[in-house]
C-alpha cells in the first residue's frame, strides 16, 4: 500500500503536479457526450484521474503530451492523437475513442517509446502493444496483468511517475 500512495505522490510531483485549480467536473456532462475538451494544464488533470474510475485514452494521450512537450494545448482529442501519432507513440490504426477506457498495451506502447526500454526480440520482430505491455512489466513501470485491462485513474498517475524518473535515468525498483 505504501508503494502505491508513494508511486501516486511520485507521478504528481514528476508531472508538475502541485495545484490544483481550474478544475472541471467531468461528471456532470449528459448523457452520451462527451465532457469539454481543450488545452489541459497537468494540475487539473492529475486531480481528476485521482477522483476518475477509469483513466480515458483522452487522459492517456494528453499525459503523455504533457511528459513530451511539457504541455497539452491541443484542442481534441484527435488533435491529440495526430501529434503522437506524428512522433510514432501512437496509431490511428487502432480506432481509439476519446471516452474509452485506456488499456494497458496502449499506455505502455506509448510510454516505451518515450522512455526508450531496450525491449526483448518480440518487440523489435513485432513491435505492438502485446510486446510493449510486456516489456513495461519486466523493466517494473506496470504490475503483471493483461495489456486489455483498463487502467485506473491513480494508477495512471503512479505509471506516469515511474516513467518521469525513468526517462530521468532513475532505476526502478522491480519485484519479481
Amino acid at each position: 500500500m505504501r508503494s502505491r500512495v508513494t508511486g501516486v505522490l511520485a507521478g504528481l510531483i514528476m508531472l508538475g503536479l502541485l495545484s490544483c485549480q481550474g478544475v472541471r467536473d467531468t461528471t456532470q456532462n449528459p448523457p452520451g457526450q462527451a465532457p469539454p475538451s481543450g488545452p489541459r494544464d497537468s494540475a487539473t488533470l492529475a486531480y481528476q484521474l485521482a477522483e476518475q474510475t477509469w483513466c480515458t485514452n483522452d487522459d492517456a494521450c494528453s499525459m503523455i503530451l504533457m511528459m513530451v512537450e511539457g504541455q497539452d494545448t491541443h484542442e481534441s482529442f484527435g488533435d491529440r492523437i495526430s501529434a503522437l501519432e506524428t512522433k510514432g507513440l501512437a496509431k490511428t490504426s487502432w480506432n481509439l475513442q476519446a471516452q474509452q477506457a485506456c488499456t494497458k498495451g496502449t499506455l505502455a506502447y506509448m510510454l516505451y517509446r518515450i522512455v526508450d526500454l531496450p525491449g526483448g526480440v518480440m518487440m523489435h520482430v513485432l513491435p505492438g502493444r502485446r510486446y510493449a505491455y510486456r516489456e513495461a512489466v519486466y523493466h517494473g513501470l506496470m504490475e503483471r496483468g493483461s495489456e486489455y485491462e483498463p487502467l485506473t485513474g491513480p494508477e495512471a498517475i503512479g505509471i506516469m511517475g515511474r516513467a518521469a524518473r525513468m526517462k530521468e535515468g532513475e532505476q526502478i525498483l522491480v519485484y519479481r
